[in-house]
């Protein structure tokens, strides 16, 4: 039922509930259960595609993590990718396009800051949206478009200036990370990464129980409108543009 992602808090609440549980108990149980007769009674839903023009779409990832809300403490790590035709605004931007891949896990490694919850899921984030831009390029290529660009979305301010205002960390094996997707960074790897609004991120149903409608807004319409806190312009190279 993978391609019948749901849109609404109560079916999510239970998606994220199922990663969390080692020994379920008889609220589990409830909620799988109210998570399967929603999915009954709305097989009609799911996810919409609509065309696109690929010669100046863009691949974008959006990132989430949420610091110790599991049951066990533990970390709630997920991001969704979109590729999408963008109209800017001075206040942000509108995207109209497909989900094409969407991770809600819990972290295998012991994160003790808010940072590191967000840094994990960007870096699980970019390795498959990074993919899905080299499928992408291979056939754009065939095609004689131009490639299509990366842009990394995130809602936490602490992450966006350690990677584009050159921050740190006193956790050092958080900067491994950093580190690494700095230098995609620079490589432009990544075309962009932009500090958007927490309420507008998508990747937020990915991580907590009670998200906001981004997602929702955006398997409903496949348009949503992202409030841009910060972002660095750069100039566009032959590989960007």
């Amino acid at each position: 039922m993978a391609d019948r992602q749901p849109a609404t808090r109560t079916p999510l609440c239970s998606f994220i509930v199922a990663a969390q549980v080692q020994q379920p108990e008889a609220s589990d149980y409830k909620a799988l259960n109210k998570r399967i007769q929603w999915q009954t009674d709305n097989l009609q839903r799911g996810l919409r595609y609509v065309p696109l023009a690929l010669s100046t779409a863009k691949l974008m990832v959006f990132t989430d993590g949420s610091f110790a809300n599991n049951k066990d403490l533990s970390s709630q790590l997920g991001f969704v990718i979109v590729l999408a035709n963008e109209e800017r605004s001075p206040a942000g931007f509108t995207i109209r396009g497909n989900v094409l891949h969407w991770s809600s896990t819990k972290s295998k490694r012991v994160t003790r800051s808010v940072l590191a919850s967000e840094i994990y899921g960007m870096v699980q984030g970019f390795d498959m949206a990074i993919v899905i831009a080299t499928t992408l390029q291979a056939i754009v290529k065939q095609l004689d478009l131009p490639p299509t660009p990366l842009i990394v979305c995130t809602d936490s301010y602490s992450l966006y200036e350690c990677l584009v205002k050159l921050g740190t960390t006193k956790e050092k094996r958080l900067m491994i990370d950093i580190m690494a997707l700095r230098q995609s960074y620079e490589q432009r790897e990544m075309a962009e990464i932009r500090w958007i609004n927490g309420d507008d991120n998508p990747a937020d149903a990915m991580t907590k129980a009670a998200p906001n409608r981004a997602l929702e807004r955006l398997i409903e319409t496949n348009r949503l409108t992202v409030r841009v806190e910060g972002y660095v312009q750069r100039p566009m190279t032959a590989d960007t543009t």
